[in-house]
């Protein structure tokens, strides 16, 4: 019972920011959707362009999240705040790299999508903004993975709870020009989202550098060691790459999509957004299983982190069939709710219904996968996704999209058999590790690798 709350402890607040994230896309998406199903197509192919951006980053985030985790588990809190600057350096670089993107490539990244023109000339100018804005969350994300691997999940959920509620409030404002507010239509919604990551990478500055410095002494400046430097970029290279290899395969599979037409590209956007409900608690509980099992294996309980990964995996199931029979029978009413065009929402129900069977093997890869990056077994990780979504999923999307011509439907079958075969695989590999083997990430040479039987 007792692990059973902590688990909780940790994954509610998670749970409750990944919502957030989540209902801010549902409410935005329906607020844009009043402007016509262009609006919708731009939103979701800007959706998929940003989280590959995002994915680039996203292993610096990962990195600190379980190497922070494990520090504080020892109570190695120097070595902790010498890796959060050195993430912090690493993520500023990138977004210098960002900004240039944001400046020189939107309609030249439409364009090579194959979108048609109309998609291409609304979307640029919001794509442009949601990249200047992604500059700044990858610095809010970067904070929230050290205050997450620290236990603290509630300072990110408070400050994800203020950036949704900007996001909505102005998204509704600039995009109809209520209140006196200039009439933006599309591009209001671009830039309440860059208002709302100002803010919300400003508060989480004040939060790192301001109260937690009384206890954690995050003013302190630590001399970057070499050794932590390369540890720091391989493992976030890593964690990259499997990201990547996610993103990617979410790319390929939105560009099949999109060469079906405006209806096909807007219903693929609301049953994402749909599914992404499901992600809320795999990725809470996810988080959980990552910071849990990282503290433990940080204090030299072998035993008790494994455990604590197994048990977030069986509260997450239990949750996700919840969730699963209430999407599957609320198909069709879930789907009015983003948009009043009937061939748009008739082409969303039969996506709904498979995301609805999929979630329970999604929860289980998702966790199974937080537990197994608690451990750092990142290279097993990384590799595993370039397997799945390059030699299975990103084939059998064109194999049944462009090849058999089976339309979206085809497209998210091959989504779903990606998603079973990750759960599998990470299954295997947490059950089957040998547990008793794991050590913290120390950046030295010598330090043990995991093994398994």
């Amino acid at each position: 019972m007792q692990l059973a709350k902590r688990i909780l402890h940790l994954a509610l607040p998670s749970i409750a920011t990944f919502s957030s994230m989540t209902f801010t896309g549902l409410l935005v998406l329906m607020i844009v959707g009043k402007l016509g199903a262009a609006a919708i197509a731009v939103v979701g192919v800007t959706n998929i362009l940003i989280y590959n951006m995002w994915a680039l980053c996203a292993g610096i985030q990962n990195a600190i999240n379980y190497l922070v985790a494990q520090n504080y588990g020892s109570g190695e809190m120097r070595l902790a705040n010498q890796r959060m600057q050195i993430a912090l350096a690493m993520t500023g670089i990138l977004g210098v790299i960002l900004l240039a993107g944001s400046l020189l490539a939107p309609e030249l990244i439409l364009s090579a999508m194959g979108l048609n023109d109309e998609i291409v000339a609304l979307g640029s100018d919001y794509v442009m903004i949601r990249m200047i804005a992604l500059i700044f969350g990858i610095f809010s994300g970067a904070f929230f993975a050290y205050l997450r691997a620290i236990g603290d999940t509630k300072t990110p959920m408070t400050i994800a709870l203020i950036n949704s509620g900007l996001v909505v409030v102005l998204t509704y404002v600039l995009a109809y020009g209520k209140y006196g507010f200039p009439d933006l239509g599309l591009q209001g919604a671009a830039w309440s989202i860059l208002i709302a990551e100002i803010v919300t990478a400003g508060m989480c500055v004040w939060v790192y550098f301001g109260y937690l410095n009384a206890t954690l002494l995050t003013r302190s400046f630590e001399r970057f060691d070499r050794k932590q430097v390369k540890l720091m970029v391989f493992e976030s290279a890593k964690l990259s790459m499997m990201e990547m290899s996610n993103s990617l395969g979410m790319l390929v599979f939105t560009m099949c999509i999109s060469r079906l037409g405006t209806v096909a590209i807007a219903a693929n956007e609301i049953a994402l957004n749909i599914l992404s409900f499901g992600f809320m608690p795999s990725n809470g509980f996810g988080a959980a299983a990552t910071i849990g099992t990282g503290q433990e294996i940080g204090k030299g309980h072998h035993a008790e982190a494994k455990r604590f990964g197994l048990m977030t995996v069986l509260l997450g199931l239990l949750l996700m069939v919840l969730i699963s029979i209430l999407m599957f029978v609320f198909a069709l009413p879930i789907a009015k709710l983003y948009t009043p065009e009937r061939a748009v929402y008739m082409a969303v129900v039969p996506l709904i219904h498979l995301a609805a069977f999929i979630q329970l093997f999604n929860t289980t890869g998702i966790i199974f996968g937080g537990g197994l990056r608690g451990i750092g077994d990142t290279t097993y990780l990384s590799r595993v996704a370039f397997v799945l979504n390059w030699i299975i999923f990103i084939p059998c999307t064109l194999l049944l999209t462009v090849v058999l011509d089976y339309g979206q439907v085809g497209a998210w079958i091959a989504l779903c058999g990606n998603m079973v075969f990750a759960a599998l695989a990470n299954g295997w590999r947490y059950v089957k590790l040998d547990w008793s083997k794991a050590r913290v990430k120390s950046g030295k040479a010598s330090a043990p690798a995991m093994v398994s039987h």
